[in-house]
């Protein structure tokens, strides 16, 4: 619940894998994660590690 009473909207944020791109992944994450305002969102970051195991 938010400070004006009202239910906050979950996020989920998937992020990493297996691509040679992963740590790119991971600050694009961070960075959007930061951003959402935590009294509107609550954020459920949903991690995949380099040899693709989903992780939460």
């Amino acid at each position: 619940m938010s400070e004006n009473g009202k239910q906050k909207l979950r996020v989920g944020v998937i992020f990493g894998g297996r691509s040679g791109e992963h740590e790119v992944s991971l600050n694009s994450a961070q960075s959007v994660m930061r951003a959402l305002n935590p009294d509107k969102y609550e954020v459920i970051p949903i991690g995949i590690d380099k040899n693709g195991r989903w992780l939460t």
